[in-house]
């Protein structure tokens, strides 16, 4: 079984649709179908997310729950979506409770949900990167009546479509494009799986495409969510821990119970918001490959995968042999020379087909010709630090000197 974080790169899982046009014809008997679920705390921010609630097609139901009274009376003033609901919930529990509780009596009315939440920054520095996160949640959910036409219509052309999220949040302080994403979750979340039989592939060295309790959904999809039957109690009490808890297991969860229920997860932004982060991460990847290449010398991904990726096979050959040699002195053999020395790890030495005049020692490693005698002993290996087509003249010259026990970093 293929993890859901490969099938939507395999697949293309990835929609950017337009706020602007829609060619669906959903007609009002289709839009009752639909709901939106909403859970609102901040009081401070409902303005903003009025704003996007009043973009809604008026066929639509909206709840709007919350735990504060003053924040229900407050998003009344600026709320103008006429068929709306609006109910009180228990401080507890967070946004997850207001849907998997508060929301659990009305489910059945719906083939199709969305559910979102407000978000507000604990620390001044990261208010940018909140906001941003804001926007990735509240306008790739929300962003515009013919964007959610769009949407439903995306899930009745791809009926193999089960869930969409917003893309995982990035920053100057968001890492979770870079890093799988679990923090201190991942035993959490299994035990819930195994709470409701999921059969999903879930594995630490894959990020869960979901991070958090935003989506576009089919009802399907949560069945086995929900007949977990949550309480309140079910959820810590305030002040609710940073991680490692039930509800940052179920915010984990949401793409492996599509799989289990049968359906692929993907994600959907809105064409605005995919500008923003192609250049953002261009920008990103600009310098953080600015600085890998001033460090280490790396300058593309194939060289970042050889010296992250391909680490361990490195090592494990260097461990296997008694000594090693780097064959080729070039830019990246000094680049894996100072990878290893990291390691505590020591070459015997570099090899070069011939010696240039003056070429007896490179960064404090002695320089040997391919026709020393000692190359040929057991335990003696090889490794060619040389890209494709050096490589394919210093293996015919490794046969000629009849050594077979080498490694390619860098194979075709």
């Amino acid at each position: 079984m293929e993890n859901v974080y490969d099938i939507r790169k395999d697949k293309q899982l990835q929609f950017i649709l337009s706020t602007e046009h829609s060619s669906s014809d959903i007609n009002n008997e289709k839009l009752c179908t639909v709901a939106i679920v909403v859970n609102l705390y901040y009081t401070e921010k409902v303005k903003y997310y009025s704003t996007y609630l009043n973009k809604l097609p008026e066929g639509i139901p909206l709840y709007v729950f919350s735990s504060r009274e003053d924040t229900l009376l407050e998003i009344k003033k600026y709320l103008l979506h006429k068929n709306t609901i609006y109910l009180e919930k228990e401080n507890r529990g967070r946004d997850l409770s207001a849907f998997l509780v508060a929301f659990h009596p009305y489910l059945n009315q719906y083939n199709t949900i969305c559910f979102i939440h407000d978000k507000k920054e604990h620390t001044p520095w990261v208010k940018q990167d909140v906001d941003k996160w804001n926007e990735n949640l509240w306008g790739n959910m929300l962003a515009s009546a013919p964007y959610i036409y769009n949407v439903l219509n995306l899930f009745e052309s791809q009926p193999t479509l089960g869930i969409l999220f917003p893309p995982e949040p990035i920053g100057k302080y968001r890492s979770a494009w870079f890093r799988a994403s679990w923090m201190e979750n991942f035993d959490n979340c299994m035990k819930l799986a195994q709470r409701m039989e999921l059969s999903a592939d879930i594995s630490m060295d894959k990020p869960p495409i979901a991070l958090g309790s935003v989506f576009w959904s089919r009802k399907e999809v949560l069945e086995k969510l929900f007949h977990l039957n949550w309480r309140y109690e079910d959820f810590p009490d305030e002040p609710m821990p940073d991680d490692s808890t039930i509800s940052h297991a179920v915010e984990r969860i949401f793409g492996y119970i599509a799989q289990d229920a049968g359906y692929e997860a993907g994600t959907v932004m809105t064409e605005q918001y995919a500008s923003w982060l192609l250049l953002f991460i261009q920008d990103y990847f600009r310098q953080m490959f600015s600085e890998l290449s001033n460090r280490m010398g790396i300058d593309n991904l194939r060289q970042f995968d050889v010296l992250s990726v391909q680490k361990k096979r490195i090592i494990k050959y260097i461990k296997a042999h008694d000594t090693v040699f780097l064959y080729g002195t070039g830019k990246f053999g000094k680049v894996l020379l100072r990878l290893l020395r990291e390691e505590k790890l020591e070459p015997a030495g570099f090899l070069v087909t011939k010696r240039m005049e003056g070429q007896d020692v490179i960064d404090d490693l002695k320089v040997y010709e391919i026709t020393a005698p000692d190359l040929k002993k057991n335990g003696t290996g090889i490794i060619l630090t040389v890209f494709y087509p050096l490589q394919k003249e210093m293996i015919r010259e490794l046969k000629r000197q009849d050594i077979c026990d080498y490694m390619i970093l860098f194979h075709q």
